[in-house]
């Protein structure tokens, strides 16, 4: 949940603000009244959504009368709702012009002299921030105008002071606002600028989509358009040396424009560079973010039934993806621009009708060789991702290999998997020495030999119909290279699909339909419903032919504890994750607050949570406090940590804050601090009851504490959880 906004210092105690600034600011401001109306039109005028909203955003009562402590999560749903992403950013106060020309489209909540209300930043043009007016015309503003206006309640209780201390010293009146700057800046440099929303869209969106707000195919477009230029200006160049050495006439001016056709090409091949590198930097950024959104999109028992060797292979194949598709796309579309200008140059050379055909049936050996290269390379790939599961899977049960297995029967299952790999890269290899190799050299002969039948057909070609179609032929040679290299790229790119596909298709999802939900409304206040109903809840698991849940009904009240024993295998963990939200019932009613899951949505973790078993959960690699409030705001606030640190040592874990010499920001997990079994569960548990949820399942949360640790953790427990399920063995 977001950060509630930081006490508005009221302008009444403040000294003045500059009335120029004052003004250049207030010409922006809108009511909070108006958020929803100001959301649409901000991302209708930045491109991030083309569509008029069917329903507008209504902006609840309490916000649209100035109860600003609740715009973080409305903006939050409000952005869902459009498709987009509403993220909170800040910075220190010395970065806050960079944090604005950098934030647009972004929402910017800000407090005048007529109230609370908000400011709608577009984007910045040639050093100047554009902004949305109320009369939704747009205009420009000095961005030292808008930090001064947003910085100064917290800079203005602090210039009275400074005017003092330089009178005192001295200073002229010439240098008193460059050193007062100076000395806000110093003074100011541990606070930092909030209530900014930054409007974009999310991994979830269509890929489309995200390419054309990155304008990706603009930049394909203009790669493609300065290779067309930088082609025509390689035969231009050709044909002025060519024909003037053929008519001899070679001199200083017929070498000098030549000169200037080459120095022209060197800029075009660095701009063309540049756009390249963008195009796959954007599209590398977009790609990765879907790719990590599917992951942390995928079913659970999906990801639980995939091993960690799979899980691997998908990531290594991810990365496959990325760099092969990209660089491989473009070569084969640069290359075929290029076979299209070598095609133009064989049609007016010495033997246009051979050398064209030739050319053709060349390209259709290229292709019919880069598909018996795929043919290879997947029986290789799939070779290769099996070995890496069978290797990360023995990297994990080593001991218990070296303890229950025979070393003979553990050698030859070793060697027969490499002997299949190595035969299956040998296979691959020869293909892949022909289609990089022999395929781009052996042009150059064929193409050479079409010339054959003009010679032999008695009619000598003239020189400069040679020089001609050897140019053609050249340019064809570098042409099939590229189209080999390239399409070899795209075949491994087409291998690697079929391993992160399944990624790719969990991380689409469409905009959000869920109705706002205030923090009252999610709190349950003046609600008599209980805390949690549940009647006739069914559930079984992918594949199971026995449900493990069956008609079962439970009812809790704010402020219950309650333990759920059983047998191994009896569905206490299942029971407990349909609870929170980490799986969803196939029938049944399952009701928070009154609320059911399609009306609370991703809120439903914010109601309920979990610290499931030992082996479902982990410790992160990065500090002891985000380990701890992973669930809450980041960075923690000053009374976030301290909350932390209090309930760590009302769980037996002060002895570890003072050994560590970093304390709360000590590094933790599989590259930091190595904590014991019992240290980890109790982070565990300070972890989930930090989240403050209405309900907390505790899952086998106790098992690995003594009796004197496990009173401490029970106590703190029983004083914090507002309603607690303990799950445990009988």
């Amino acid at each position: 949940m977001n950060a509630p906004l930081k006490p508005t210092i009221r302008y009444a105690d403040i000294p003045a603000l500059d009335p120029k600034i004052a003004r250049d600011v207030a010409q922006f401001w809108w009511p909070l009244a108006r958020l929803g109306e100001g959301l649409e039109e901000l991302a209708r005028r930045s491109g991030l959504s083309r569509e008029t909203q069917t329903d507008p955003l209504i902006v609840p009562p309490s916000i649209a009368q100035g109860r600003s402590e609740e715009a973080p999560d409305w903006l939050e749903w409000a952005g869902e709702r459009l498709g987009l992403e509403a993220e909170p950013v800040e910075a220190a106060m010395p970065d806050a012009i960079a944090l604005l020309e950098g934030a647009g489209p972004a929402v910017i909540l800000h407090s005048e002299v007529r109230g609370r209300g908000f400011l709608l930043l577009l984007g910045s043009r040639r050093g100047r921030l554009r902004l949305l007016k109320p009369d939704l015309h747009v205009a420009g503003c000095e961005a030292e105008s808008l930090r001064t206006a947003l910085c100064w309640p917290r800079e203005a209780p602090l210039v009275p002071e400074i005017d003092r201390l330089l009178t005192e010293a001295g200073v002229a009146p010439r240098r008193r606002k460059r050193v007062t700057a100076a000395m806000l800046r110093e003074r100011l440099s541990a606070e930092r600028i909030d209530g900014i929303w930054m409007l974009r869209l999310p991994p979830t969106a269509g890929f489309w989509r995200q390419l054309i707000a990155a304008r990706v195919p603009h930049k394909v477009a203009t790669v493609l358009g300065l290779f067309t230029i930088i082609y025509a200006l390689e035969i231009v160049g050709w044909a002025l040396i060519g024909g003037a050495a053929l008519a001899g006439s070679l001199d200083f001016g017929w070498l000098t424009a030549w000169l200037l056709l080459v120095l022209t090409i060197v800029p075009l091949r660095l701009f063309s560079s540049w756009f390249e590198s963008r195009f796959a930097l954007d599209t590398s950024r977009i790609l990765k973010s879907r790719l990590l959104a599917g992951a942390l999109r995928m079913n659970l028992e999906a990801v639980t039934r995939s091993g960690v060797g799979h899980l691997l292979g998908r990531v290594m194949e991810s990365q496959a993806l990325e760099s092969l598709a990209l660089n491989g796309g473009m070569a084969v579309l640069v290359s075929l621009l290029e076979l299209f200008f070598a095609a133009s140059i064989l049609a007016v050379g010495a033997a246009p009708g051979w050398q064209l055909t030739l050319m053709a049936v060349w390209l259709g050996v290229t292709l019919f060789s880069t598909w018996r290269y795929f043919r290879r390379l997947r029986a290789w790939t799939a070779q290769r991702l099996g070995m890496t599961h069978e290797l990360i899977e023995r990297m994990a049960g080593h001991r218990t290999q070296l303890a229950q297995e025979r070393p003979a029967r553990r050698d030859t299952q070793q060697d027969t998997t490499l002997q299949n790999y190595l035969h299956a890269s040998n296979t691959m290899d020869r293909s892949g020495v022909f289609l990089f190799g022999g395929l781009p050299s052996g042009w150059m002969l064929v193409g050479i030999g079409g010339l054959v039948p003009a010679f032999v057909s008695g009619a000598a070609p003239s020189a400069a119909a040679m020089a001609i179609s050897l140019g053609g032929v050249m340019i064809a040679q570098r042409a099939f290279t590229g189209i080999s290299g390239g399409l070899s790229g795209l075949a491994r790119a087409s291998i690697a699909w079929k391993q992160v596909a399944e990624l790719f298709r969990c991380g689409s999802a469409m905009p959000s339909t869920e109705p706002y939900l205030s923090r009252d409304q999610m709190r349950g206040t003046g609600s008599h419903a209980p805390l949690l109903d549940a009647q006739g809840i069914r559930f079984r698991y992918d594949g199971a032919g026995d449900r493990a849940i069956d008609d079962a009904d439970i009812r809790i009240e704010r402020g219950d504890r309650i333990l759920l024993e059983g047998a191994s295998g009896g569905g206490k963990s299942t029971l407990g994750a349909l609870l929170t939200g980490l799986q969803t019932p196939e029938s049944g009613l399952l009701l928070l607050n009154g609320l059911d899951r399609p009306t609370l949505g991703g809120n439903w973790h914010r109601v309920a949570t979990a610290a499931p078993q030992f082996h479902h959960n982990h410790i992160l690699s990065g500090t002891l406090a985000f380990n701890l409030l992973m669930g809450r705001q980041w960075p923690p606030s000053e009374s976030d940590l301290t909350e932390a640190e209090t309930l760590c040592h009302e769980l037996g874990l002060g002895d570890l804050l003072q050994r560590m010499p970093g304390g709360l920001m000590q590094r933790v997990g599989e590259t930091g601090w190595q904590l014991s079994h019992g240290e980890r569960s109790r982070i565990f548990l300070a972890r989930a009851l930090l989240q403050g949820a209405q309900l907390t399942v505790m899952d086998e949360s106790f098992a690995a504490l003594d009796p004197e640790t496990l009173e401490k953790c029970l106590r703190a427990t029983f004083k914090r959880a507002q309603a607690l399920i303990v799950i445990a063995h009988p």
